[in-house]
């Protein structure tokens, strides 16, 4: 074994917090699901305990990297002021020309490639974090990632029915023959690539923890949207696993910037993210939340009664696709201040 194997991190951060990471989260999602499943009467509770510790705390932790600060709002000022007037236009513009039925489409999809372009960043941070590389092909490595999770979206859009959260959403035009088809090439791929992963397993030359987040990702995609075949139901599960793992995430992200000490240009944040006070960052975060959505809802209100148009849906459903937008630019791992923070190189 090589002196860089010999002492690569085998823990993205310690042995509690991967754990938690890697298994915890996607056992509470399931956990979630199950529940949903179970007890149909408990859904309405949980998305709303889901969306007010998780989904709107998600998307307020992005801009702990955008506004936190003034150093970081001159950094990111087009992404704090020209992008979301774009995008809340063109919010109010889908309303207009499709209805909530297109506002809650893109939404269903958009999501799905959000949700699965962030697991492979973080799968690609673990590998890059542990020296743990897949065995076999690249190539076939990264076609099964992504093929798993199409082939089970597909599955849910070539079955009956079409509401979600009680809103009537379009779904992709796929025949139950394609669909299977692409969930049995996604098995076998899938069976082949545990295959190898095993014997490389078995040698040692691949991180524990780095192949358990992978079979995590294939589970809850086959879980969330070919298993459930309730579609609000499929994605409470992805939904709670993606949120808690963002969150956890960008908690890594912000502990390890400034483990040196508080940082006098970003006290707040500084201060909040050193060791043993992630209960108050978390805190600072809820509480962050708390004013910022219940601000939005206090305007919806007011100004409900001068407008047609459904205000609530455009400022919840901007929020969520600027979130995207962002996501998108800020944490791609070839920056090198998303490196030198996650101790990658």
């Amino acid at each position: 074994m090589s002196a860089i194997a010999e002492t690569a991190p085998i823990y993205m951060r310690s042995q509690r917090f991967d754990r938690l990471f890697v298994l915890g989260i996607p056992l509470l999602a399931l956990a979630m699901g199950a529940l949903a499943l179970g007890v149909p009467r408990y859904v309405v509770l949980i998305i709303s305990l889901d969306l007010a510790l998780l989904g709107y705390h998600h998307v307020i932790s992005t801009y702990t990297r955008l506004l936190f600060d003034l150093k970081s709002a001159r950094q990111h000022w087009a992404l704090l002021l020209p992008l979301p007037v774009a995008v809340f236009a063109g919010v109010y513009l889908l309303i207009r020309l499709g209805g909530l039925t297109a506002v809650a489409t893109l939404y269903m999809h958009w999501q799905w490639y959000h949700y699965t372009r962030q697991s492979e960043g973080i799968n690609k941070a673990y590998g890059m974090k542990t020296r743990s590389a897949q065995a076999g092909s690249p190539g076939f490595n990264r076609l099964t990632f992504y093929l798993v999770p199409v082939a089970a979206f597909l599955t849910m859009s070539a079955r009956p029915g079409s509401t979600f959260l009680s809103i009537e959403i379009w779904k992709l035009p796929v025949p139950q023959w394609l669909a299977l088809a692409m969930l049995a090439a996604a098995g076998a791929c899938l069976a082949w690539w545990l295959w190898t992963q095993l014997r490389a397993l078995r040698d040692g030359t691949l991180g524990r923890l780095h192949f358990a987040y992978l079979c995590s990702h294939y589970l809850i995609y086959l879980v969330a949207y070919a298993a459930i075949r309730d579609i609000t139901t499929g994605w409470l599960v992805i939904n709670v696993w993606h949120n808690a793992q963002y969150i956890a995430f960008v908690w890594l992200f912000n502990s390890n910037q400034f483990k040196g000490g508080v940082n006098p240009e970003q006290r707040a944040l500084s201060w909040l993210s050193q060791e043993g006070r992630w209960p108050l960052y978390l805190l600072a975060c809820l509480a962050l939340t708390g004013v910022v959505y219940r601000a939005i809802d206090l305007s919806n209100a007011y100004f409900a009664n001068y407008t047609l148009v459904p205000l609530v849906v455009i400022a919840y459903q901007g929020i969520n696709f600027h979130h995207y937008i962002v996501d998108s630019i800020i944490w791609k791992l070839r920056k090198r201040d998303v490196q030198s923070a996650l101790k990658i190189g």
